[in-house]
């Protein structure tokens, strides 16, 4: 088995790696010799080496991701002369760590982001009365909802739901009602705090009449116009 370190210059890519994100520092190439095959390498991998910053030494090997399974979070942005991507692209990474057998979450993701300086343009809208371009503060989460167990409606059916990250933010969890509740509760507190200057509502929209209690207390806990508690729900 061969190996090489290649080290890589400033300005690094900030990437996700299996789970982890760090500026991409260095690749790790290994292979095995062979003249049959082409090029006269065979079993050939790349491997990320990242720096997390902050609390974590540089260099750390993340020998469980090759390189095509990592993602570029954020990149140099010669315009903005600092680290920058937009919500969209963000939002795009936290469904691709959805996908995975052991997810990081978007809290981590949006966290070690912020530690690295990572700036997130967010998306604008012009104003009726002033035409000035503004951020946009008000948001809908339109839900595709699967009863996975059951036949829905009742406590102990379960589900499987998730958004559609190109409204804003992306939304996934499973399990009953009252645990969807509590999970997607969890999540919107998470992109509220992260982005407390630029959000001020997530109004969850089901594609079907499934877990309207949980949507609409959602959309209660916020304060959004036309929703109000229901105390009397079982499940809460």
């Amino acid at each position: 088995m061969n190996s090489k370190l290649i080290k890589l210059d400033a300005p690094y890519n900030l990437i996700y790696a299996g789970g982890k994100v760090g500026w991409h520092i260095a690749t790790l190439m290994v292979w095995n010799d062979d003249e049959e095959a082409p090029g006269g390498i065979m079993d050939a991998a790349s491997y990320p080496v990242i720096d997390e910053g902050e609390e974590f030494p540089a260099g750390t090997l993340c020998e469980y991701a090759e390189l095509h399974d990592c993602r570029v979070l954020c990149s140099y942005s010669e315009k903005r002369q600092c680290h920058a991507t937009n919500l969209l692209w963000v939002m795009k990474h936290i469904e691709y760590d959805y996908q995975q057998l052991e997810p990081a979450g978007p809290e981590y993701i949006l966290e070690r982001m912020k530690l690295l300086g990572c700036q997130i343009v967010m998306p604008t809208e012009k104003d009726k009365e002033t035409g000035e371009e503004l951020p946009v503060m008000r948001y809908d989460a339109h839900l595709d909802v699967m009863c996975i167990k059951g036949f829905g409606g009742d406590k102990d059916d379960v589900y499987h739901v998730r958004s559609n990250r190109f409204d804003g933010f992306y939304f996934e969890s499973e399990g009953t009602e009252k645990e969807i509740y509590n999970d997607l509760s969890y999540q919107l507190h998470v992109y509220q705090q992260y982005f407390y200057d630029d959000l001020i509502s997530i109004q969850f929209l089901p594609d079907c009449g499934l877990l309207m209690k949980a949507t609409n207390r959602l959309n209660a806990d916020q304060h959004i116009e036309g929703f109000k508690h229901d105390d009397n729900a079982d499940w809460y």
